[in-house]
Order: C-alpha cells, then structure tokens, then sequence
C-alpha cells in the first residue's frame, strides 16, 4: 500500500495524479491524506472529486496549525507534543493504515 500525502496546490495535484498513475500502473493500494487542506478548500475539492472518481480513500485531512513547528522545534512529533486537533488526525489516519494493511 502507499500512503499519499499531497497539499491542495496545483502542483501538489499534478504531483498526486502521476503517483496515483504509477500506483494504478503496478496495482498497488493507496490511501491519500491531505495535509494543509484547509489553506485552500477549492482545491482540496478538487483532489477529494479526483480520489472518488478513482475510487481511492482520502483516509485523512490535516488543517495548517503552528503546533506543528513548536513540535519540530522541541524535537517532538506532533502527537508527542500536542493533544490537539492535528495530533488527533494523525492518530486517525495511522489507524485507518494498519486497519487498511491488517
């Protein structure tokens, strides 16, 4: 299985259609995540209408937080640092892979 991360850019897009490509290609699974999803919804939209036409999950959407950098800061992950919102993604979508991969 492959775990996809993309950013609802353009080139985040164009870079997520050509993985999903390779992976379709080799008859591999995936899973998408959609970091940052909420620094530009339209486009998340679009990568969200583009994963179901496919038939691939969007297993997770992870808003922009600072936390994120705090953590790197600290030398942390984020779910070690914080209890939050982002953290709590996270540790969705980790669960969603080992459930997808058990």
């Amino acid at each position: 299985m492959a775990l996809l991360i993309t950013e609802p850019t353009l080139s985040g897009i164009h870079d997520l259609e050509r993985v999903l490509g390779v992976c379709h290609h080799f008859g591999i699974p995936a899973l998408v995540c959609i970091n940052k999803y909420d620094l530009n919804e339209d486009n998340t939209r679009q990568i969200e209408n583009y994963c179901l036409k496919l038939g691939v999950e969007v297993a997770a959407k992870i808003p922009f937080d600072n936390i994120v950098t705090e953590a790197m800061v600290k030398g942390l992950s984020v779910v070690e640092y914080s209890d939050g919102r982002v953290a709590q993604e996270i540790k969705s979508l980790w669960h969603k892979v080992t459930e997808v991969l058990a």
